[in-house]
């Protein structure tokens, strides 16, 4: 899965301003790391910061219109979920913003968290883990090393997912096996606890 974030404004952003979720992406990867046909993307309206910072489009690609003709996080998250049926599905994202930021916009949005919390993989932490890398790599230089043919373009949060799936995919195939990122620490878990899916 893959999320793209609105991007605070360097000047002029009120003091509440938070990162709300602007695009989705997921696919559905088998324990084996076959990639489904299963798939979703779509822009996202944000609700409490609707106008675009001038930064967001220079980072994510993403224009005020695509937000404007969006759907809400709402009917987004479980057109998501439905990727994902099974309790004990995992999610896999390159690194633990998307899971932060979604249970924070969702504790804003007062939606419930749609998953389970501790069913998250970190695979940017897993990647520089099975590299043996001193530093996270970003997503793109993981796609270079592993030889994979890039989907799409960067920053777009489905080709974002499906790109981490085919690095995921080549681990797989040399021996690496799912790890669940590290649990957040008792200070988040408290501010988390109210979002886990059933």
């Amino acid at each position: 899965m893959d999320f793209e974030f609105s991007v605070k404004r360097a000047f002029g952003s009120p003091r509440a301003w938070f990162p709300e979720i602007i695009e989705v992406g997921g696919v559905r990867v088998s324990a084996e790391g076959e990639l489904g046909l299963e798939r979703y993307g779509a822009f996202v309206k944000p609700r409490f910061w609707p106008r675009l910072g001038p930064d967001c489009y220079g980072i994510t690609g993403i224009r005020q219109e695509d937000v404007d003709q969006g759907v809400s996080l709402e009917d987004a998250l479980p057109r998501l979920k439905d990727l994902a049926p099974a309790p004990d599905t995992w999610l896999v994202a390159w690194g633990d913003a998307d899971r932060r930021i979604l249970g924070h916009v969702c504790e804003q949005y007062g939606l419930e968290y749609p998953y389970l919390w501790e069913n998250y993989c970190d695979l940017a932490e897993s990647y520089k883990n099975f590299a043996q890398l001193e530093r996270t790599a970003s997503l793109k230089t993981a796609v270079t090393e592993m030889k994979v043919e890039q989907v799409g373009i960067l920053h777009s949060a489905l080709d974002d997912a499906v790109n981490a799936a085919l690095v995921m995919q080549k681990m797989l195939a040399q021996g690496w096996s799912a790890e669940r990122a590290s649990l957040i620490p008792e200070s988040g878990k408290k501010k988390a606890g109210g979002h886990r899916g059933v």
